[in-house]
């Protein structure tokens, strides 16, 4: 008897499990598997037959021109109806289930770099153990305009990393880069706003989303630029991805940080010093150098090759006066330490702009966060001096009053910074937000 009662329990337990999970949609499950097989053969006349109804099959002969040796109406009618028999570069589908036994498909392609969609509502039937399409409505085919700006595969540099793009079936678009052997992964979708998104988390990547704190992003496409500008909840300015073709974001970001370098410096014992792209010179005597990396990272670390007595490996941390070099050694993980010996280098020139690179190009590369935020205070300001700011605080006046570049004009509603400026203003502005224990600074 008690054996009895233990198996009705038993049964009824187990009803009442299957009951409650969830069945599997075997035909969403069929739809996604016919369309990614179908792909790969081009939805030849066998595969076809084996997966449609003699119904189906007649709807498509009648109205696609459809026969039994190709499958190439088919695959137009799927992919891209008004492209001819130029098939495209198939992508994805989006499959959702509108009734019993019935699907609305949204299959997206790739043509000529644009990204088109292609709506299709499908009806299957199960024909022993086997779904089959018994019936088909198809939508009309268009270009989808949600995101204009973002292509398909496009790449995103910002620091010394590169975002790929991909626009998936919903027009929600996924960046993904990998980052010292870890995946970067968020994801933007579109608001109500033209060319502005919500940035969050990419649920269908393994990797972290490393713009957690800008949620919302707007992409800007005119006047030569092509930027994806990232915003926190105040509205600050903290990210900007270039969406040019470069070369490397690597070799963009040496670029940049060579830039920041070179100038005409006097050392502290009064030696002239020179420094160029890929250069050191000192009371005559150049030497050559090249950029440490760290897992593709820019480490700010010169390896002075030449014979001067600047051989040897420097970390180069700008500063307000001009640049400090701190000798350093390389453990054995790659990594970097100073040894104590540091050379300072003050700027040399009163007639060319300490921070002039700041006027010169986007300020992605993310190293001026490594400043003091009085410095930061002074770059910002540059920026406006070069257009001729009339400033107010007294020592401003009294640093900018020494630099014979400096030709303030009679009213500041004159003083008008060029798109470039003023995106780097904003990055500057929203670094010197930032509370001091979240910064690394590497001035002294």
């Amino acid at each position: 008897m008690k054996k009895i009662v233990c198996f009705v329990f038993t049964l009824m337990a187990f009803i009442l499990q299957a009951q409650a999970a969830p069945m599997a949609d075997d035909g969403k499950t069929f739809l996604e598997n016919f369309y990614q097989d179908g792909a790969e053969c081009f939805f030849d006349g066998g595969f076809v037959k084996k997966h449609l109804t003699k119904k189906a099959l007649k709807f498509l002969h009648d109205n696609y021109l459809y026969d039994d040796d190709s499958g190439d109406g088919l695959a137009t009618w799927l992919f891209y109806q008004e492209g001819g028999w130029d098939l495209g570069d198939f992508k994805e589908i989006l499959v959702e289930k509108v009734k019993a036994n019935t699907y609305q498909v949204l299959c997206h392609s790739n043509f000529n770099k644009d990204v088109y969609e292609y709506p299709i509502r499908l009806t299957l039937v199960k024909v022993g153990k086997d779904w089959k399409i018994d019936s088909m409505e198809p939508g009309k085919g268009h270009l989808i305009s949600s995101n204009p700006g973002i292509t398909d595969g496009s790449g995103w540099s910002t620091e010394s990393l590169s975002y790929t793009a991909k626009v998936n079936a919903n027009k929600t678009i996924t960046f993904t880069a990998t980052a010292e052997g870890e995946e970067l992964a968020f994801r933007l979708t579109p608001s109500s706003k033209k060319n502005e998104y919500v940035l969050g988390e990419e649920p269908n990547a393994d990797g972290f989303n490393p713009f957690s704190d800008t949620p919302r992003a707007k992409l800007i496409d005119e006047d030569g630029y092509k930027l994806l500008c990232l915003y926190d909840q105040k509205g600050l300015l903290q990210d900007v991805l270039d969406g040019k073709e470069i070369v490397s974001a690597v070799v963009e970001a040496k670029s940049k940080w060579g830039a920041q370098l070179q100038g005409r410096y006097t050392a502290s014992n009064g030696e002239p010093v020179v420094l160029e792209w890929n250069s050191v010179t000192v009371s005559g005597e150049k030497a050559p150098y090249e950029h440490m990396l760290f897992n593709d990272c820019i480490t700010r670390v010169i390896n002075v090759t030449g014979n001067n007595r600047f051989k040897g490996k420097w970390e180069a941390a700008l500063t307000l006066d001009g640049i400090t070099l701190y000798e350093v050694e390389e453990d054995e993980y790659g990594m970097f330490h100073r040894k104590g010996r540091k050379e300072v280098l003050k700027w040399a020139r009163k007639d060319f702009p300490r921070f002039n690179f700041a006027s010169s190009f986007l300020l992605n590369d993310g190293q001026f966060r490594r400043l003091k935020k009085s410095t930061l205070r002074v770059m910002r300001n540059s920026i406006l001096a070069q257009n001729g700011y009339r400033f107010q605080s007294k020592d401003l006046q009294d640093y900018f009053s020494k630099c014979s570049w400096y030709h303030p004009i009679s009213s500041n509603d004159d003083v008008k910074p060029n798109f470039l400026e003023q995106l780097n203003i904003q990055l500057i502005q929203a670094e010197e937000a930032r509370p001091d224990e979240d910064r690394s600074v590497a001035e002294e």
